[in-house]
């Protein structure tokens, strides 16, 4: 065996030289002190539009529907101001924005809004960005109080104008965070 060879090995093994883990990125960022649910203020859904919670496994979720004739588009996503992906709901089923064609054997073809799963009446809602008080909230030792209740405002369109999906993240304590940080 070529000396090379042996000592690449010998390196590998005692664990001097280690190859990067393929598809690896950093490790996760610690649990949060708080989760969030959202409550939707239902003055600022558009007629037709409706959302229900869903608390089956894991935390809560938010689920949206629109049975209006009228598009209801959220997450909207640009590059060099091109729309790149959305989810428009309309008449009871949610459709994906695909600029380039649906990634599926045999449906790249199927470019800008589609809904290549079939007929989904509902969608996740979410907001853009999780709320600064999660990022605060992955430091060691935090105390069990709550913040306050603050505003979120989800930005969307209806009918093809510019609309708003309001309403307040209210915090709890993350029971993740505990274990996470228990002294051995």
């Amino acid at each position: 065996m070529p000396r090379i060879l042996i000592m690449a090995i010998l390196l590998l093994v005692t664990g001097v030289a280690q190859l990067p883990a393929q598809g690896r990125g950093k490790p996760a960022p610690p649990p949060s002190r708080y989760t969030y649910t959202l409550k939707v203020d239902e003055k600022s859904l558009p007629a037709g539009v409706k959302f229900r919670e869903s608390s089956d496994t894991g935390p809560p979720r938010l689920f949206i529907s629109n049975a209006s004739d009228k598009p209801l588009v959220i997450d909207e996503r640009f590059q060099n101001k091109v729309l790149v992906s959305g989810a428009k709901l309309m008449n009871g089923k949610v459709y994906h924005y695909f600029p380039t064609g649906v990634p599926m054997e045999g449906k790249t073809h199927l470019k800008g809004w589609q809904a290549p799963f079939g007929d989904i009446p509902e969608t996740i809602l979410r907001l853009p960005t999780d709320p600064e008080k999660i990022a605060a909230g992955r430091e060691a030792g935090l105390g069990t109080e709550l913040p306050k209740p603050e505003p979120f405002s989800i930005p969307a369109n209806y009918d093809d104008k510019p609309h708003a999906i309001i309403g307040e993240v209210h915090y709890q304590l993350n029971k993740a965070y505990d274990e996470f940080h228990q002294k051995p």
